[in-house]
């Protein structure tokens, strides 16, 4: 969604939250108080329909880069072992086959993840006779053939999701021309029956009709995760805006941008495999156009 939907987005909830404010003097007008239901009904289509954009995107590419994560985890697990007892056996041909690191599986194009994951389980089962010692057991190894055909299953899906993101672009379209139409052909003309007996409702309404431009930032929260301890920044934290679909990762240097195309107060986690405590920041409030700065720090683990 562009700021300028996003600006019309606030004025569509601005005019309902005003009419529902004041119903005793809508039900003056039985015309009006219908309109405003169903201005109510669009706009609550309208951000279903923004939520499941960005999740088409977002959520499945979070989704892909999770299961890889697993993936290529548990494939240096196995790869490591068996190097390990290569090394041990004087066995270089064995060593080069298996001879992973992370960083090299964080460069892999996607197409080769796969196979060099099932190599390496290939060559693992061929020697799991001998690699008992180094930890690894047909349970490990069952647990990377299924994360692998995991991934395998999962890497089409962001193509698929850019189809669903379009048709629900073209929704959220059609509902703001239906709430454009609701307002400037029906309720902008009923709202003329306030005017003399309730000139502040009436006043407020028209107010409240004007699109605000969206400011130039994006409307989102940002910030900086530190240690509480060292106050050094923290990478790899995941923040998820809690029961939507909007998320980020911090970076090296511990900052975040989650963009959250409609305004309102929301609840954030602030997540990480291992090392510190989890966190949720209630009530955090993000306002059109704008951006809300949260910078949050985390308790790390005992040591």
């Amino acid at each position: 969604m562009n700021a300028r939907n996003e600006a019309k987005l606030s004025m569509y909830n601005a005019v309902i939250t005003h009419a529902e404010a004041n119903t005793t003097i809508t039900a003056t007008v039985p015309a009006f108080a219908t309109q405003v239901t169903t201005l109510r009904s669009i706009y609550n289509d309208i951000v279903d329909a923004v939520q499941n954009e960005t999740k088409a995107i977002t959520g499945v590419a979070m989704d892909k880069t999770q299961v890889r994560q697993i993936a290529t985890d548990l494939a240096l697990q196995v790869s490591a072992a068996v190097f390990s007892y290569a090394a041990a056996t004087s066995n270089n041909t064995l060593k080069e086959q298996v001879n992973f690191t992370a960083t090299g599986f964080k460069k892999m194009r996607d197409e080769m993840v796969v196979p060099n994951c099932n190599n390496i389980h290939n060559i693992a089962t061929t020697h799991l006779a001998s690699l008992a010692p180094y930890g690894l057991t047909t349970t490990v190894l069952s647990d990377l053939a299924d994360a692998t055909q995991a991934y395998a299953d999962i890497i089409a899906t962001p193509r698929n999701a850019v189809a669903q993101r379009t048709s629900y672009s073209e929704a959220i379209k059609n509902l703001m021309k239906d709430a454009d139409s609701l307002l400037k052909l029906q309720m902008d003309k009923v709202a003329l029956q306030f005017k003399i007996n309730n000139p502040e409702f009436y006043n407020a309404y028209k107010q409240n009709r004007i699109i605000l431009d969206a400011a130039t930032s994006s409307t989102q929260v940002t910030g900086i995760i530190t240690d509480s301890e060292t106050n050094q920044p923290v990478a790899g934290v995941t923040v998820q805006v809690v029961d939507q679909p909007y998320t980020a990762t911090s970076n090296a240097i511990g900052e975040y941008t989650v963009k959250i195309p409609v305004p309102g107060t929301y609840n954030l986690a602030f997540t990480i495999i291992a090392g510190y405590n989890n966190k949720t920041q209630t009530g955090v409030s993000v306002t059109l156009g704008q951006s809300t700065t949260l910078n949050m720090q985390l308790v790390p683990l005992p040591s």
